[in-house]
């Protein structure tokens, strides 16, 4: 690669994924890479934010150094990931980006992963001391609570994704000459010829319009189907620990048992207070951030810790991530 002393970092990759500094996915892959694999490769991880914000760190660092893109799948089936992720690695590697790899997870995101039992219950046993049963009694009423949420979710999440094939970006100047030519005899450019890009444009858009009127969106009809699947779930279920928004769970489920069994009122005090939570939603999620980041780095030490014996799917997805990393050429 031409550009490898512009990189900013010691690193031979870099892991571009969602979240921010302090969240799920890169402590968590801080953790993992510094386990599994060392410094063969040395791993710089890159939270970015958003899927969209990936897409422009890739273009700052892909030219200076490999990189391995790993997105939440969020609603999206596998296929349709597969789809999306193989054509974002494709554009990349266009701009002469060095990719590695580029997917999701199979889960709809990393905070899915915390929901198995032997992640979830012994970290949240210790941390509000109770019992498991107290966990799955919260679980229990949680989780057809939040049926109309996570459907509703899924139901934008399948429209927005049929918005998005309707970017006009690709569409209207396909195939359209914007930039002059160089002519080698004469050594000057030569501007596009303007009747043709008009008449070329003109062609697009309306090819474009029909595109778009062509699109069929059935809002409703997504969310009804789903909510009547998912209403009535349960912890004995699996499919919310895969195909739900699992940072909403771990949200209600800190609620539940602050409220429930309380908090400790300082960082020096053993004592607990119950906390109450008929708040806005931005007094909410300000009151909560402080749990979540003390319980967090305790769920992904036992999520690392347990990995070895999470369900197979889990350890495979990992093993998969591991081996196209380390069987990369630098």
């Amino acid at each position: 690669m031409p550009y490898l002393s512009a990189y900013p970092r010691a690193g031979q990759i870099a892991l571009l994924c969602e979240g921010d500094l302090i969240g799920y996915e890169a402590t968590l892959f801080q953790k993992w890479t510094g386990t599994e694999l060392g410094t063969a490769p040395l791993v710089d991880i890159w939270p970015c934010g958003t899927a969209t914000s990936i897409h422009g760190v890739s273009d700052a660092v892909g030219r200076s150094r490999p990189i391995f893109v790993i997105e939440d799948r969020d609603f999206r089936s596998a296929d349709e990931s597969r789809e999306d992720c193989a054509r974002n690695q494709k554009d990349r590697e266009r701009r002469s980006i060095r990719v590695i790899g580029w997917s999701t997870w199979d889960r709809c995101e990393i905070e899915n992963y915390l929901l198995e039992p032997d992640v979830l219950l012994p970290v949240f046993c210790e941390a509000f001391g109770c019992g498991d049963e107290d966990i799955i009694s919260a679980i229990d009423e949680i989780l057809p609570s939040l049926a109309l949420f996570q459907a509703g979710q899924y139901a934008m999440s399948r429209a927005r994704r049929l918005w998005l094939l309707t970017d006009p970006a690709g569409a209207l100047l396909s195939g359209l000459s914007l930039r002059p030519q160089w002519n080698d005899r004469e050594r000057r450019p030569v501007p596009p010829d303007e009747s043709a890009f008009r008449t070329g444009l003109d062609r697009n858009s309306k090819t474009w319009k029909e595109h778009m009127n062509a699109i069929e969106c059935d809002v409703v009809g997504d969310f009804d189907a789903k909510f009547k699947l998912w209403k009535s779930c349960q912890w004995r279920d699996n499919f919310w620990r895969i195909d739900w928004a699992g940072k909403e769970i771990l949200h209600w489920l800190r609620i539940a048992m602050t409220s429930r069994f309380g908090w400790p009122v300082d960082a020096e005090s053993a004592k607990r207070e119950t906390l109450s939570w008929a708040l806005s939603r931005d007094k909410r999620e300000a009151q909560d951030r402080p749990i979540e980041a003390a319980l967090r780095p305790r769920m992904i030490n036992q999520f690392v810790a347990k990995l070895s014996t999470l369900p197979k799917g889990i350890r495979d997805e990992f093993g998969r991530i591991k081996t196209a990393i380390k069987s990369h050429q630098i």
